[in-house]
């Protein structure tokens, strides 16, 4: 699955999101070439930024497929072993014909038994990868749906994907919808921490100081690269900026 990296480096502290200049940025963003458009020229980011702050895998098959939305509901059971619950209530509509709520997967998927079998074993995982990437690199406008079209690719432990290619095509679906956008209950979905850490690295206008961790990296390598820590790592202890503050004052 190629997943391990990613996993590692996120199971520490996320980012502090700097909203106010996501937002900023992301009225600079023009749909038709998928980048920023700012006074110094184009910026956009990149397959190999993904690669390099976040860990997922931008070299493998291509995370594509038919969307079937008929009997989702048994394809999570036969997957994760639960069924979610169907909605009852005729007289409205179902809120969540997409997937279930993160606090259904939390619910039933908490910690997994000390005695479980190899294939308990591996529900529990997929359901935690599922969670994670639902949260994290898939995020919709809904903020508590886990999309069940994520939970297919899982599937299969030995099937390869380029989770950074669909991470960084997602990014810039959201991007084009969120730039277009006026209201102010609006927001951003998508790898929104990897386009903060983006911003750190690559724009370094009014950005965060990057201090030592605060932890040192606390799994051993033993000789395997997806062990190793991300770019996002470095960014795992700052302070920030106002841009009044700029002349050298730095506030915690």
């Amino acid at each position: 699955m190629n997943l391990l990296q990613f996993v590692l480096n996120f199971k520490g502290t996320p980012p502090w999101l700097n909203t106010t200049a996501l937002t900023a940025l992301t009225d600079r963003w023009r749909p038709e070439t998928h980048s920023f458009h700012l006074p110094l020229g184009e910026m956009s980011i990149t397959l190999e930024d993904i690669a390099m702050i976040t860990g997922l895998p931008i070299e493998d098959r291509a995370l594509t497929g038919k969307v079937r939305s008929d009997g989702w509901r048994q394809r999570i059971a036969a997957l994760v072993g639960v069924e979610p619950e169907p909605w009852t209530d005729e007289t409205r509509k179902d809120p969540r014909p997409s997937g279930v709520l993160f606090s259904w997967i939390q619910r039933h998927f908490r910690r997994c038994p000390k005695d479980a079998s190899p294939v308990v074993v591996e529900r529990f995982a997929r359901a935690y990868l599922w969670n994670v990437l639902t949260q994290v690199v898939f995020s919709d406008g809904t903020g508590d749906t886990a999309s069940w079209m994520f939970l297919d690719p899982l599937r299969d432990w030995d099937v390869k994907w380029s989770w950074g290619s669909a991470a960084l095509a997602f990014l810039y679906h959201q991007l084009d919808g969120a730039c277009m956008r006026s209201k102010s209950t609006s927001n951003l979905g998508g790898f929104v921490w990897a386009l903060q850490v983006w911003t750190w690295e690559r724009i370094h206008v009014g950005r965060n100081f990057s201090l030592a961790p605060e932890e040192p990296w606390k799994y051993p390598f033993d000789g395997d690269e997806e062990r190793y820590p991300t770019i996002a790592y470095t960014w795992d202890n700052v302070q920030w900026t106002s841009i009044a503050a700029m002349g050298g004052i730095r506030h915690t």
